[in-house]
């Protein structure tokens, strides 16, 4: 299932990130407003149950989100540090998982998972965050080494634009995954990435890496 969050603020902030000129601390701040909002549309599924607030002059009808400390985040580095961070002031009882993938340059740009380490995730609602979906590559595989390590309620994938091939990818191996992003895109370029995209999110957020 694809979701795809078009809410004007969220639109408004990620034409902001596209610009070229954008300085990483403003960069990183977007994508921390991005994880919030995108935390605040998945939290729409999550199962509710009412109970009876006592005020100070009687007793209302409230309600309490059953599961929402059920989560585990999944931080693909070092791109979605921003976006997790926008994602756990939404859910800030959730666990946290890391993931290093790394993808080789050339097509059809294989990748490696070369560090995974997780908390419980059996029964738990797992949040993949990765900021660009663009071959589906990386997410796949990290998906798979998910899947072999235990299995969760819900296993769902936070990004900020996805490209049409990536999404195609992940829905055909994984079609039990949920996606939620704020744009889909047509096209890659012949390294692999989106256009137009927003560029390398590693690198706006924290510097190109030297050597």
């Amino acid at each position: 299932m694809i979701n795809v969050v078009s809410h004007p603020l969220v639109q408004e902030e990620l034409a902001k990130l596209r610009s070229p000129g954008i300085d990483s601390a403003d960069f990183r701040r977007g994508m921390i407003k991005i994880g919030r909002w995108i935390s605040y549309e998945f939290a729409e599924t999550l199962q509710t149950e009412e109970f009876e607030v006592e005020t100070p002059l009687g007793t209302s009808k409230g309600i309490r989100i059953k599961d929402k400390n059920d989560f585990v985040v999944v931080n693909v580095l070092r791109a979605a540090i921003p976006l997790v961070d926008g994602i756990l002031r939404v859910f800030p009882n959730a666990k946290c998982g890391v993931v290093g993938a790394w993808r080789r340059d050339k097509p059809p740009f294989p990748v490696e998972v070369n560090y995974i380490k997780l908390p419980e995730i059996k029964d738990k609602i797992v949040v993949v965050a990765d900021p660009m979906l663009a071959t589906g590559n990386t997410m796949t595989k990290i998906l798979k080494r998910i899947k072999e390590t235990d299995k969760p309620s819900r296993l769902v994938v936070f990004s900020i634009i996805a490209a049409e091939e990536g999404l195609k990818k992940v829905s055909l191996e994984h079609p039990d995954v949920e996606i939620y992003t704020c744009a889909v895109e047509k096209e890659l370029n012949p390294d692999g990435y989106i256009i137009p995209g927003l560029g390398d999110a590693g690198d706006k957020a924290f510097g190109k890496p030297c050597g």
